[in-house]
């Protein structure tokens, strides 16, 4: 089936025309009015006057774009309503948005046609980008390889949900590489040593502190792999059948066949982790690359410069050169540029203003290392610890699995009695009112008003309760 069968033709016309920007941010503005509703809809009047919210503060006159062949694009016009009314019909008329009558007692409404929605989440993403929690997934997949054999849907419930969470990560990791690259990329555009600067910290805020910084730390991949590849192992070897005979049952094939696609699918997560591996080396190199090229670029801008500046720091780097002595510092100097520069010996500051330098060390031979034996006990207390922490960390992910265990067989539970229930887990409980306002939770809570102490820890007391939206999900399924 091609694109266009399913989509309109005219589609992207509103966001390639020369109000594009304009359509770009409408269109986010009422995908977030519409995003949680069950049929990706809104009044037609609330749209309306959410578009004309936005002209008005636009403050600027537009020219409608003119949809076809025959219309000519309009006057320029400040009229919040006129331009609202102007961009819902266009937005309509090119596939966007589909309006729904209303009956006696509803009103008429606009809705999203359900195959723009990837687009929309697509646009969402790319202006504002998610942070990929590393190490909450691949807890995730080790939790869930470590229960396979009690699993009644083995195939369904872990070993695909395994590779959906090693795609979206090795994803993220091109993804990360790539944006490094694109920034390598943009230092070739830049003019001057100031706009290589900005970029850099551009870099440094948007790169290496969002996403590169923790995936060297907190949230380093390898801290998971080994014990990935021990539970793939033992899928392989000791729950084969089970997997094929679910692998059959949700895929809807031949028993034969199921056996050889469930090891193939095995292969294929060894595979991803060998992936991340290699991603993990291009990202490191593309890191230092960027770095060093950062440097190589300024310091040519620099010694390109012919502005004043430029000029500035030529002198001072032939007058570097021509010092080869520290006594030299101290002489006075007569040339032509002195008495334009008014440049001043050193003496006014003194000649000894800096401590005297330390005395130098002497290399002392290293001591050889002795390799002790490896204690068994104490290697699996450290396992236990790291597997603790990274369980406890208080990420987005790890409070909606806590969310999920505490709400798998109730409708509702105060935080207090989570606190009772998971006495070690009180950081990830504080956690849920931290996430509670997250896009992406599971979960909603409800402040009582009252205040508990537990643990040492006094707190407001809330109601923990499975998301709206969620909720209605499950009903409708």
């Amino acid at each position: 089936m091609q694109l266009f069968e399913l989509v309109s033709p005219r589609l992207f016309r509103p966001l390639a025309g020369p109000n594009r920007a304009f359509y770009a941010e409408l269109l986010l503005l009422l995908w977030e009015e519409c995003r949680h509703t069950a049929d990706y809809s809104i009044l037609r009047a609330e749209a309306v006057s959410r578009a004309e919210d936005y002209f008005a503060a636009l403050a600027k006159p537009l020219a409608l774009d003119a949809d076809d062949a025959g219309d000519e694009a309009e006057q320029p016009t400040r009229d919040p309503h006129t331009l609202a009314l102007g961009f819902l019909l266009r937005l309509r008329r090119t596939g966007w948005l589909e309006e729904q009558p209303g009956s006696y007692e509803s009103e008429p409404t606009l809705a999203f046609v359900p195959e723009v929605t990837p687009l929309l989440e697509a646009l969402e993403e790319i202006l504002n980008p998610r942070v990929v929690t590393y190490t909450g997934k691949l807890y995730k997949a080790w939790q869930l390889l470590q229960n396979v054999g009690e699993e009644k849907s083995p195939y369904e419930n872990v070993l695909r949900e395994v590779a959906g969470d090693l795609e979206t990560l090795n994803k993220s990791l091109r993804a990360l590489n790539a944006s490094i690259g694109h920034y390598i990329d943009r230092l070739t555009r830049n003019r001057t040593p100031q706009e290589v600067l900005e970029l850099f910290d551009q870099y440094e805020e948007k790169v290496v502190a969002a996403a590169y910084h923790r995936f060297k730390t907190s949230d380093n991949l390898f801290n998971y792999r080994a014990f990935l590849e021990e539970g793939l192992d033992d899928c392989e070897t000791n729950y084969l059948p089970q997997l094929a005979l679910d692998y059959a049952r949700v895929e809807r094939c031949a028993p034969s066949e199921a056996a050889p696609a469930v090891r193939a699918l095995i292969q294929k997560q060894r595979d991803a982790l060998e992936e991340m591996s290699t991603l993990i080396r291009e990202i490191d190199a593309s890191h230092v690359r960027y770095r060093k090229r950062a440097v190589q670029r300024a310091q040519f801008l620099l010694l390109s410069d012919r502005s004043a500046q430029g000029s500035v720091t030529t002198l001072l780097r032939r007058y570097a050169e021509e010092i080869k002595t520290p006594d030299q510092l101290f002489e006075p100097d007569d040339g032509p540029l002195a008495a334009r520069l008014k440049l001043w010996p050193v003496q006014v500051f003194g000649e000894k203003p800096l401590y005297p330098p330390a005395a130098p060390r002497t290399d002392a031979p290293l001591a050889p290392v002795q390799a002790g034996q490896l204690d068994e006990e104490q290697l699996r207390r450290e396992q236990k610890l790291l597997l603790d922490y990274a369980r406890m960390a208080v990420t987005e992910e790890n409070v909606d699995i806590l969310a999920r265990q505490a709400l798998a067989a109730r409708p509702s539970v105060t935080a207090s009695t989570l606190a009772d229930e998971y006495p070690n887990d009180f950081a990830r409980i504080i956690g849920l009112h931290t996430y509670s306002q997250s896009p992406r939770r599971c979960y909603d809570i409800q402040l009582t008003g009252e205040w508990a102490t537990r643990g040492g820890f006094r707190f407001e007391e809330f109601t923990l309760t499975p998301r709206k939206e969620d909720a209605e999900d499950d009903r409708n399924e």
